[in-house]
């Protein structure tokens, strides 16, 4: 009996899934020794024991949306995959990035194989995104799947992927900016994690949210002493200025290459906006107007590449191809296949 799973590496989280749940999601963390950098623990025991070990230093093994610690890497995939209970075998279909070198997609489906996994497949992330938002791989759209760190934008024609491109501009870029706004209004640090409650509570990049105000808590800088203070929806409207411009120009960039004799069908279904960024308030309001095109959100964005991830699973025959190959442009014909045999 197979097992079939989804793994979505991302910077902030790690999340694990199968085609009617998700099974596992944890920080994509791990907590080394400061000393000899041994691994302490990763995931969920790592973001907790951060808080209260002295002699711990917390760090992400991804960066970019590409691995730069293959040794943290390797840990927190064997924690992933030590979630999943599998009777016999495990096939594992994995979110690599556009631009992840053949020698990085290989280490990383050597990482799958030592975890435990049978078999194991890439898929560019913007793609598993769109299938796994409820659309079918022979779509006409464009792709936005706004991570932590990072971008994936691809643009699909009658099932083929016809552009891709990934940014360095995530959802933690739009926290950064709220706690930058902070620091120079009052003096006052926060940490990204309260920076991020901000952004969720009274953060929007469009008009039409409702106007609230919290009470944070923050150090001043120059004296270290604890300060609080008040903010609202006004007072931080234009802080994602920036980011925003970034993000808006990386779409753009990719949507002015779209072939002349594509545009229309492409067009007609637009922007299908995901993953955790896509939750900032006006997200898909604002594109849409720049654009001038339909812009699409599904209810739960942060999970569409971990469930398009496990829906591509039930695409694949049993060793249709060998272990480790990208099938990011076969999944029209597989999923036609799939669709003939039923």
């Amino acid at each position: 009996m197979i097992t079939k799973i989804g793994l979505d590496l991302g910077y902030a989280n790690i999340t694990l899934s199968n085609v009617t749940t998700e099974v596992y999601r944890e920080p994509s963390v791990a907590l080394l020794d400061k000393n000899t950098r041994r691994i302490i623990s990763v995931g969920n025991r790592a973001a907790l024991a951060d808080s209260e070990s002295a002699d711990g230093i917390l760090v992400r093994p991804f960066k970019n949306g590409l691995l730069y610690s293959s040794d943290l890497t390797r840990e927190i995939i064997k924690h992933a995959i030590s979630a999943v209970d599998a009777k016999d075998k495990i096939r594992c279909v994995v979110a690599l990035p556009s631009d992840l070198i053949p020698k990085q997609e290989t280490e990383v489906h050597k990482m799958l194989q030592a975890a435990g996994v049978t078999e194991s497949y890439g898929v560019n992330p913007a793609v598993a995104a769109l299938i796994g938002a409820g659309y079918s791989p022979l779509i006409s759209a464009i792709s936005v799947n706004v991570g932590a760190a990072t971008t994936e934008i691809a643009v699909l024609h009658k099932g083929e992927v016809i552009l891709s491109a990934r940014e360095a501009i995530g959802g933690e870029d739009f926290d950064k900016a709220v706690k930058q706004y902070i620091f120079e209004q009052g003096d006052m640090t926060v940490s990204l994690l309260v920076a991020r409650t901000i952004k969720e509570r009274l953060g929007a990049v469009w008009q039409g949210r409702e106007s609230k105000s919290i009470d944070i808590e923050g150090t001043l800088s120059l004296t270290g002493n604890k300060v609080r203070m008040s903010l609202s929806t006004e007072d931080i409207v234009g802080v994602f200025a920036q980011p925003l411009k970034i993000l808006l120009e990386a779409v753009a960039n990719v949507i002015k290459k779209i072939p002349i004799d594509a545009v229309s069908e492409i067009f007609e279904n637009g922007v299908v906006l995901t993953g955790g960024g896509a939750e900032m308030y006006g997200l898909d309001t604002m594109m849409s107007k720049v654009f001038g095109v339909l812009v699409t959100k599904p209810s739960s964005p942060i999970n569409s590449i971990s469930k398009g991830l496990s829906r591509i699973n039930t695409f694949l025959p049993v060793r249709n191809h060998p272990n480790g190959r990208n099938v990011t442009s076969q999944l029209a014909k597989l999923y036609e296949n799939k669709k003939q045999k039923k």
